[in-house]
């Protein structure tokens, strides 16, 4: 994903947003297939499929 910044009209100024963390998903399971994330006291799986897709589910 690029974005790229559009030249702003004189006086107005361009509103900066954070850009995300990235995580490698490499890094993030570790050798494994799926991985459990804890949010807001609620575990979500987040697994590879055999079609190397991402699913999370509840």
């Amino acid at each position: 994903m690029s974005e790229s910044l559009l030249p702003q009209p004189a006086g107005v100024q361009a509103l900066q947003t954070p850009v995300p963390a990235r995580l490698d998903s490499a890094q993030l399971f570790a050798g494994q297939r799926e991985v459990v994330i804890l949010h807001q006291g609620e575990a979500y799986r987040l697994r590879i499929t055999r079609q190397d897709k991402l699913i999370l589910t509840k």
